[in-house]
């Protein structure tokens, strides 16, 4: 009945708290009588650390639609790394801009036809990359013209 009443004046808002982040019942002994509400405080997970190098090598700076882009990047042999075109209208799925794993010299060169219908003016590009527990994380951008 305790439990209940407790369990009813938090759920009212008791004392003008929320329940939000509150875990009811919880106990550290096994069978305690009296229950309780503890405040739960979820682990945020660690920000990503982009500290694996990768190197922008070659890239187009201006394309017209329905022409080739490129980009090449240098990092470490073995690296997996993706591309992904942030255009007006979202990421595009164009043949080229396939993740790809770099070379024995580090390199690796995405190419791609720039859609017909894709709209003008600046679009980043953002390229991650990954080897083992290590990550790397390039920005930059090209405009359509």
């Amino acid at each position: 009945m305790k439990r209940l009443l407790l369990v009813a004046f938090l759920l009212a808002g008791g004392a003008g708290d929320s329940t939000d982040g509150l875990v009811l019942g919880a106990t550290d002994a096994p069978g305690a009588a009296t229950p309780f509400a503890t405040k739960f405080h979820p682990t945020e997970p660690p920000d990503v650390v982009f500290d694996f190098p990768v190197k922008l090598t070659k890239r187009t700076a201006s394309v017209a639609r329905n022409a080739k882009a490129s980009v090449t990047i240098k990092t470490t042999q073995g690296a997996e790394c993706g591309i992904d075109v942030q255009y007006k209208s979202g990421s595009p799925s164009a043949d080229g801009l396939e993740p790809k794993v770099a070379n024995a010299k580090g390199a690796i060169t995405w190419k791609w036809v720039v859609a017909r219908n894709t709209s003008t003016g600046r679009a980043p590009i953002v390229i991650t990359c990954t080897l083992g527990d290590q990550s790397g994380r390039l920005d930059t951008s090209f405009k359509v013209k």
